[in-house]
């Protein structure tokens, strides 16, 4: 690599033995992930689409359920052809228009899904967040209209920001190979005309290694030469192959591949982080209010049944008959009669411990919900978080990380075919 950028190390051998070593079982790994997920996807909508388990909690869920279920349904046939089948074929066979075409659409449709799964996980730590901050406003906030518009907000927002940019940056181009007959590349350029007048009005001498994929060693043509006149030259193939690559706008204009950059990083990944991070702080702090009013409420149920316990030992020193209980305005109007319904539902007839149970059972039900979510958004900042820094660094320190790093740590992501330089 002769290229400036390439001076600067910011990974070192580790990071592609890693690659390399990942890159057998992520195939196998992936599909498994997805079979499982599937399934679990497909309980979740059934169960909570049902009439009974509909709120606005479980209504968030299902819509993040059905959007997971489509990315990994999709996911399945990628991860089958790029890394399971992928021994089996040539790469010609491998690489040809048609799933070339595939790729561009899986980069767009599984970007836009996930983009809609990270702004549903958002909505749902807001929803929660007013549920238990805001109770008294929450139905009115977060009813069921709303949370169903917002939803479908969401599937329309995401997608008409996310596929323009994804469509106009990327376009399929055409390559010529040179590769042994085990189908290791040992040079590669376009054929594209678009990339050709852009490497001749560049004047790009080393522009063919910016088309190298996986981890193939590909030598220069005074290597080739060096190796021909030392060695027995292995068997070689000329093979023409399709790839998703930078379009013709994009080459031209830096701005539009920074900005895309810009919006994967910071408006797809970081600023969805952000946002759950104080809302998760503040999730827990409303928790630890919820638990300090539960011990309150304990503490007065306590109260409440020793003062029942003590008025019920007095009662019982009251003879049968005796019209003290008709004093107090329970019993029959002959006083020491049997108790009439509408008795039997007087306030002062009721436990008075019972209200302050079934508030303390609430706040229980309200604890256990907001920690089952909280889960879910640390699981969710452990996984996007990285990924945000990463695109940022991508922005800041240019192609040096891309290739040392990022593509390296990013191995089976959708969108990394838009940039594979």
């Amino acid at each position: 690599m002769t290229q400036n950028t390439t001076n600067l190390i910011y990974c070192d051998k580790s990071f592609d033995d890693f690659h390399t070593s990942y890159k057998h079982v992520h195939g196998y790994f992936s599909l498994v992930v997805c079979i499982l997920g599937t399934l679990a996807n497909s309980l979740n909508i059934i169960v909570l689409s049902r009439r009974e388990m509909r709120t606005p909690t479980n209504t968030i869920l299902t819509g993040l359920a059905v959007a997971d279920l489509a990315v990994m349904l999709e996911y399945m046939p990628y991860a089958l052809h790029d890394y399971i089948l992928a021994e089996r074929w040539s790469r010609e066979q491998q690489l040809n228009y048609s799933w070339a075409c595939y790729i561009k659409f899986h980069a767009i449709y599984a970007q836009v899904l996930h983009t809609i799964s990270i702004w549903l996980t958002v909505m749902l730590a807001v929803w929660r967040y007013i549920a238990v901050t805001y109770p008294q406003v929450s139905r009115e906030w977060c009813g069921m209209r709303n949370t169903v518009t917002s939803i479908i907000l969401a599937y329309i927002i995401c997608g008409v920001v996310v596929t323009p940019w994804l469509y106009l940056v990327s376009s399929i181009a055409q390559f010529e190979e040179v590769v042994t007959i085990e189908n290791r590349v040992l040079y590669s350029r376009p054929l594209s005309e678009y990339i050709l007048k852009y490497q001749a009005k560049h004047d790009y001498a080393n522009f063919s290694k910016l088309s190298r994929l996986n981890d193939t060693t590909t030598a220069t043509s005074n290597n080739m030469e060096a190796n021909m006149t030392s060695f027995t030259p292995l068997p070689q193939l000329n093979i023409t192959v399709y790839r998703l690559y930078h379009s013709d706008l994009a080459l031209q204009n830096s701005s539009l591949r920074l900005g895309t950059l810009l919006v994967y990083s910071v408006l797809i990944k970081l600023i969805p982080c952000i946002a759950l991070t104080v809302l998760s702080l503040r999730l827990i702090t409303a928790l630890l209010e919820v638990k300090r009013r539960r011990q309150m409420l304990h503490n007065q149920l306590l109260k409440a049944e020793e003062k029942s316990s003590q008025s019920n030992g007095s009662h019982s020193m009251i003879p049968i008959g005796s019209t003290e209980v008709g004093a107090m305005g329970i019993g029959s109007a002959a006083g020491g009669g049997p108790p009439t319904p509408a008795d039997v539902n007087h306030p002062m007839a009721m436990n008075p411990s019972l209200m302050i149970r079934k508030k303390i059972d609430k706040a229980k039900q309200t604890d256990r919900t907001t920690q089952m979510l909280l889960a879910v958004l640390m699981l969710f900042l452990i996984t996007e978080l990285p990924q945000g820094i990463m695109g940022l660094l991508n922005t800041i320190l240019g192609e040096a990380f891309f290739m040392q790093c990022y593509l390296k740590l990013s191995l089976g992501c959708g969108v990394l075919k838009l940039w594979l330089i």
